[in-house]
């Protein structure tokens, strides 16, 4: 013990000193809480309310009205359109083109005109040659210009003015 009588354990506060005697209540800290949440709740309600309904007001006094927008399904561009898909598209018309080329069809059934693979075309037009009208021996092709003369002198006929 001390000279005072108290133990060292003890808090003993200097003479003329004040405090609070007693802790603050639970029970109110609790509540407080609990009013804070729901008057919280309660103004983010109010809010939104608030909100919907000057919203509503505004949207019929001021209806929306987009003068350039356009309304249904968009329009087409003008052609030539740019390709969805080019590498596709150029894929599948160069099959296209070989599937011409290289096979066999009727160019016209009507006429017996028949459409053969190009290898087979070229081969047969260097073994036949050209088809060639005959003309006369010394005579010049009908509708040509003679010599050099720039097209001035016409063989063909009368010509038109």
């Amino acid at each position: 013990m001390s000279s005072h009588g108290h133990s060292h354990d003890e808090y003993v506060p200097p003479p003329g000193m004040k405090y609070e005697t007693k802790d603050i209540s639970t029970r109110i800290v609790v509540w407080f809480a609990v009013a804070l949440v729901i008057g919280a709740a309660a103004v983010h309600v109010v809010i939104w309310l608030l909100q919907v309904y000057l919203g509503g007001l505004n949207e019929r006094a001021y209806p929306r009205e987009y003068p350039m927008a356009n309304v249904g399904a968009p329009q087409q561009p003008p052609a030539p359109r740019l390709q969805a898909q080019p590498r596709e598209e150029l894929k599948n018309m160069r099959a296209e083109e070989d599937r011409v080329l290289r096979g066999y069809g009727w160019a016209d059934a009507q006429t017996g005109k028949v459409q053969i693979p190009i290898e087979e075309a070229m081969r047969l037009l260097g073994e036949r040659g050209l088809p060639s009208r005959a003309t006369p021996a010394g005579a010049a092709p009908r509708g040509l210009p003679q010599d050099s003369s720039s097209g001035r002198t016409w063989t063909g006929g009368v010509p038109r003015n």
